[in-house]
């Protein structure tokens, strides 16, 4: 080890030349990192060059301890200063910054450089903020980071929208080429912001007793990103959140979100939203995730979604959901009425399976040129599919849209209804059902249907 607090590691040697007292066998190293350890030997700390830094053959170590990081949960005690120590130092070259167990006290945002990654033991490996309101971990403006195996807490003062930085895990800004994995958010605002910022991967990471009220939409975010290109958001667990589990706005494309876990939430699991002055939502891949035992505890009809597209929402894959026990509504398309262009099109529902819904199962509200398409939907306490008109502007009608072989049964009301005569020309054929409480329910116009 180094003046500088630093051990470079020989992927070729099976063990450091021993030397000063102070440096460490590659073999005593690896079994104080554990499982990421066995990461590090393996060389799979990053993804694939289309996706970040592969790792070099020889990989500088940093420990933040080395650096002065105490990580002894004392809240009287600033750990930042030194743990931005470390994260300076492998800035230089590229390394690895290793956080061990500990709860690390932070009174100031830590400010992550490229190229390099930071490791922690797993949720035994805490970063926790002692001051109000701002992102734990700071990427601005860089590209190829990994952060693997933190666990981020804060403190969570009930505030309002005008506190101007809020509380988070991780903030990323103009980022690129991130890789979060097998970390935990809990006891804290918000998980990961993401703004401006493109090929984020988020993976198996737990976001649980996020902080938050049903009254500040400030808080209880678990992944929120605007204007995100080609994100990977996977395999997450999200437990009792207040604000959606995953948000994406303002211009977010070409982005995954798939397998995911998402439980006792009380808005919804999923939201894309682009108002009337920012860009769509597109080409986005909503898929196998799992999104159940929804609670609305609100009070207002209507306010827990599994999914929910509303606003520029166009050309996205929403498929191979499952959707259980959600309080109102499963998935839902809503543009506004004022404006022609810029509501739900080009969206493809497919191959869902939807159950014990409290509300309606699918609706489309002001969404034109869509397709409903294999879904299963069982046991509605009100109707299977619902489309929709709303307002007496030009973006008032819902028209062209396709609903083709879906499975409605067990409905307590119709398993199709189409509500009013500004739904035009609608496509409905091979539907098929049994058990719903009416008939197809049709005061479209033009509707071209078969028997269900």
């Amino acid at each position: 080890m180094d003046e500088n607090g630093h051990t470079q590691l020989e992927s070729h040697s099976s063990d450091l030349p021993s030397s000063p007292a102070s440096s460490l066998t590659r073999r005593k190293l690896l079994s104080t990192l554990g499982a990421a350890g066995i990461a590090l030997a393996a060389g799979d700390l990053f993804l694939p060059s289309s996706k970040a830094h592969a790792a070099a053959t020889s990989t500088l170590f940093y420990n933040v301890k080395d650096f002065g990081a105490r990580g002894n949960r004392r809240y009287d005690e600033d750990d930042s200063p030194y743990i931005q120590s470390a994260i300076d130092t492998a800035a230089q070259s590229g390394g690895i910054v290793y956080i061990p167990p500990g709860m690390y006290f932070l009174k100031i945002p830590l400010r992550v450089s490229a190229n390099i990654t930071l490791m922690g033991a797993g949720s035994s490996s805490i970063l926790r903020s002692s001051t109000h309101k701002f992102g734990l971990l700071n990427l601005s403006a860089v590209q190829h980071v990994h952060i693997q195996g933190l666990s981020f807490q804060g403190i969570g003062s009930f505030g309002n929208a005008s506190v101007p930085r809020i509380e988070c895990g991780i903030a990323l800004d103009q980022a690129a080429d991130i890789t979060i994995t097998d970390c935990t958010f809990s006891m804290i605002d918000n998980g990961i912001k993401s703004v401006d910022s493109n090929r984020v991967v988020v993976e198996n990471c737990s976001f649980d007793n996020i902080i938050g009220t049903l009254d500040y939409d400030t808080q209880g975010y678990g992944i929120w990103c605007s204007n995100g290109k080609n994100h990977h958001l996977v395999q997450n667990q999200f437990n009792m959140l207040f604000q959606p589990c995953i948000t994406l706005t303002n211009g977010s494309s070409h982005s995954v979100i798939a397998r995911n876990r998402m439980q006792k939430c009380y808005q919804s699991g999923i939201d894309l939203i682009s108002g009337l002055k920012e860009e769509p939502c597109q080409f986005n891949t909503l898929s196998d995730n799992i999104i159940e035992n929804f609670i609305n505890s609100s009070g207002n009809k209507g306010y827990t979604y599994g999914i929910r597209l509303k606003g520029h929402c166009i050309s996205n894959m929403i498929t191979a959901n499952t959707l259980n026990d959600i309080e109102d509504i499963g998935i839902q398309l809503e543009g506004q009425a004022d404006t022609q262009q810029k509501r739900p099109h080009h969206n493809i529902i497919a191959n869902n399976q939807l159950q014990a819904i409290g509300n309606n199962g699918i609706v489309l509200i002001n969404a034109y040129d869509n397709q409903i398409r294999q879904n299963s939907i069982r046991t509605c306490k009100s109707d299977g599919i619902v489309l929709a008109s709303d307002g007496k502007d030009s973006g008032s009608y819902s028209d062209s849209n396709q609903l083709t072989g879906n499975s409605l049964s067990s409905c307590t009301k119709a398993p199709i209804r189409i509500l009013d005569a500004n739904c035009r020309e609608t496509i409905l054929f091979g539907n098929v059902g049994y058990g719903n409480g009416e008939k197809i329910f049709d005061k479209g116009t033009n509707t071209t249907t078969s028997i269900l």
